[in-house]
Order: C-alpha cells, then sequence, then structure tokens
C-alpha cells in the first residue's frame, strides 16, 4: 500500500522550475555608460574604461570594463551595501562617485575628461575625498609614482581579464540553464538534459557567485532525468527508467553538496531542505520499484541531515521516509521502531500510524497482526475524511477480521508498545 502512481510531474516541474528560476534577492547587475567630454563640448562612447565598484560598509571590490561602445554591465553586485565607484581610461581624468546605492534598472553613467590615464588607487580616492576634493585633478606625478600607478593599471588589467573570463562562463551557464527550462516545458527533455549538463559544468569552486548557478543546474538536470523516468515508466518501460531515476538521485546528491557549501545566502537553509525531498523521493521509488535497498544507509544518512536543520516540527517527516524505506525493503524491525520513534514525539501523526500498522500486519504473526490493527484503527480515528487512505484501511481491517478473526481493541485492553 505504499506504492504510488507515478504521475507525469508536470505539477512537480513547475514547482521546481519556479524555485531555480527566482531570482536571487541578494545581489542584482549594475549598468551604465563612460564618455569623454571634449573640448568643444562633444562626447563620445569610451572604450575599455575601468569601473572599480568598492563597497565601503563592508570590504568588497568588483570592476568590468566597457565596451567599444561604452557600455558596461556587471552582476552579483550585493543590493545592500554603499559604493564607491571610481572610473578611468586611457587619456581620460579619472572621476568617482560616493555614497552610492545600487538597485535593479537604475543606470550609472558617467562622464570623463580628456586627461593623463591615470588610475587612482581606492587610498588615494580616500584620500581625496578627505582633503575635501570633490573631483579628482591631473597632479604633477613624479617618475617612481607613475611607474607605481602603471603596475598598478597593469594589475588591474590583470583581474578585469580574469573577471571578464568569470563573468563570461558565469553568463554562459546562465543562458545554458534558461534554455534548459525552456526545452523542458516543451517536453523536449533529452535537450533539456543536454543544456542543464553544460549549466551544471560551472565549478562552484572558482567563484563564489557560480555555487548558486551550480546547485540549481545541477538540482534541474535531477529532475529532468526524474520526468524522463517517469515517462518511460509509465510507459511500460520500467527496465527503460531506470538508470533515469538512479541518475536523479545521485544528481541531487550533487546538488546537494554543492548547496552545503553556499555562506551568503541566508535562505539556503530552505533550499535544501527541498533538495532533501526531491532526493528522499528519489531514494525511496528506487527501493520501492527496483529493490535497490543498498542505497538505503546512504539516504538515511542524508536525510538525518534534513532533520538536523529542519524544525523540530518537521523532524517526523524525514523519520517517517526512512520508516517506510526500511519496511519496502523487507527491514521491518528497523521500519517498526523508526515508526514508533516518530509517534513517541507526536502521537497524533497519521503516516506513522499508517506505516506502522502495515509494517506489524505485514509481519504475519498474530501478536503483531493485532498490535497493527490496534494503530491501523487509530489511523482511521485521526486521518482527515479526504486521505484517500481511509477507504482502503477500512477495507483492509475488514478482511482481516474476516481472515485472521482479528479486530481492533478498545484502549483500555492494548498492550504498550
Amino acid at each position: 500500500m505504499f506504492r504510488t502512481f507515478i504521475k507525469k510531474a508536470a505539477t512537480l516541474a513547475g514547482l521546481v522550475t519556479l524555485l531555480a528560476l527566482a531570482a536571487s534577492a541578494q545581489t542584482t547587475q549594475i549598468e551604465g555608460s563612460v564618455k569623454v567630454k571634449a573640448a568643444d563640448g562633444t562626447m563620445k562612447p569610451v572604450a575599455n574604461a575601468l569601473i572599480d565598484v568598492y563597497r565601503t560598509d563592508v570590504a568588497g571590490h568588483w570592476n568590468v570594463k566597457s565596451d567599444k561602445n561604452g557600455h558596461f554591465i556587471r552582476l552579483g553586485i550585493p543590493v545592500q551595501g554603499t559604493y564607491l565607484f571610481v572610473v578611468s581610461a586611457p587619456e581620460c581624468q579619472a572621476t568617482w562617485a560616493n555614497n552610492t546605492k545600487v538597485s535593479q534598472g537604475t543606470p550609472f553613467d558617467f562622464v570623463l575628461s580628456p586627461g593623463d590615464g591615470s588610475v587612482p588607487t581606492y587610498d588615494q580616492v580616500l584620500a581625496s575625498l578627505k582633503s575635501g576634493t570633490a573631483s579628482p585633478t591631473t597632479p604633477n606625478v613624479s617618475a617612481g609614482d607613475r611607474a607605481k600607478m602603471e603596475a598598478a593599471a597593469k594589475e588591474r588589467d590583470a583581474k578585469v581579464k580574469e573577471a571578464t573570463a568569470l563573468q563570461t562562463a558565469r553568463d554562459e551557464a546562465i543562458k545554458h540553464f534558461k534554455t534548459g527550462v525552456e526545452l523542458r516545458e516543451a517536453k523536449n527533455y533529452q535537450g533539456a538534459l543536454t543544456e542543464f549538463e553544460q549549466a551544471a559544468a560551472i565549478d562552484p569552486g572558482k567563484h563564489q557567485s557560480f555555487i548558486e548557478v551550480a546547485h540549481k543546474a545541477t538540482l534541474q538536470l535531477s529532475e529532468t532525468h526524474y520526468n524522463v523516468g517517469a515517462e518511460m515508466f509509465n510507459n511500460k518501460d520500467k527496465a527503460g527508467a531506470k538508470p533515469h531515476f538512479e541518475k536523479a538521485y545521485e544528481t541531487a546528491k550533487k546538488a546537494i553538496d554543492i548547496a552545503s557549501t553556499e555562506s551568503t545566502d541566508p535562505n539556503i537553509n530552505n533550499q535544501l531542505l527541498v533538495y532533501y525531498g526531491l532526493l528522499g523521493r528519489d531514494a525511496a521509488l528506487l527501493v520501492e520499484m527496483y529493490g535497490e535497498t543498498d542505497l538505503i544507509d546512504d539516504a538515511v544518512k542524508l536525510l538525518d541531515k534534513a532533520a538536523a536543520i529542519d524544525t523540530p516540527a518537521n523532524k517526523g517527516k524525514w523519520d517517517v521516509l526512512k520508516a517506510r524505506m526500511f519496511f519496502n525493503a523487507g527491514r521491518t524491525d528497523e521500519s517498526v521502531a523508526a515508526f514508533k520513534a516518530v509517534l513517541t514525539a507526536d502521537a497524533a501523526n497519521v503516516d506513522a500510524l499508517f506505516g506502522l500498522g502495515l509494517a506489524l500486519v505485514a509481519t504475519g504473526e498474530k501478536a503483531k497482526i493485532q498490535e497493527g490493527v490496534n494503530y491501523l484503527a487509530d489511523f482511521v480515528a485521526k486521518a482527515p475524511p479526504t486521505d484517500k487512505r481511509v477507504a482502503d484501511v477500512k477495507s483492509q481491517l475488514e478482511d482481516l477480521k474476516k481472515q485472521q478473526q482479528v479486530e481492533p481493541e478498545k484502549p483500555a485492553r492494548r498492550r504498550k508498545p
């Protein structure tokens, strides 16, 4: 009675897609332009202008270069914070904007004047601000100081090049991710698998902003394998579905591993609980439908981690899931013990009453059958009328009464477990 029909998974896919596409509330993008104003007042775009973005309320530094049209865009900037923008370019005089806030959609446009192309350091800008200078002036720079500034500029260029490569990798991964979602919604699962695999290939160890992309893409890869497996299973290809269900389980584990390294998202535990739930579903399916009992101990350890980060009120659902897997694997004693542990904490847990009753009846032992019937009767009494299992349990209790001459005992006559 634990077996459930594997549905088309459209509702689940929509839910997980919504989760995966939810934009991070913690970061935004900055976008704008850089132009130079000539002596005659004409304006033209500045290519390769360097925009250094310093966060001043806490330590933070990002940079980006303008394109040939003077346009720049930089992703992954924290929404909260106060910023100092320092803009410099070859043959131009640097400028800056202090005490700046960022928000989605607000452009940052800078106008430079002709100058020596120097790149002021963060400390130089702070010193100028402290002295009351509103904007930089072209200084008389010694040969030694100019050499230092040129060296600093080269170092900045190298960092910008590295940052550009990282930005390109992130943009490409997001592009594959979005294409994968579109293909899956169109039921092109094989195409979606290819796109999610490419999105999930991003290395989360290279940059903090890669972690979110990596774990969400990996989870979508897992869910797409589940969708493929469900479709094949529903079309009577049970054997063909099995590798996809196995891949769904293993890939969900990888998504959890990646998401567990996230240290900047205060809501990551909520996302992890969703991931653990999907992993538990995959594990239970493989145990019940394919007899893959070897993965139970591995799955149980992961579900224990889920229970550790969930609220105390929700701990029981993870224990019920473990108990069901024990039952389907024939590990009846462990199943009974797990269900009873749930009822010790919550005597009205209908899932535990249902599972424990079935597990005890399944032993075939007269005393345990009687105990199981008592728990099933409790389930019928406490489950909401809308619970579809109630009718089945009532029917089973009638069969047990006829075949085994066993019917629910009154509470006063029951043995304590």
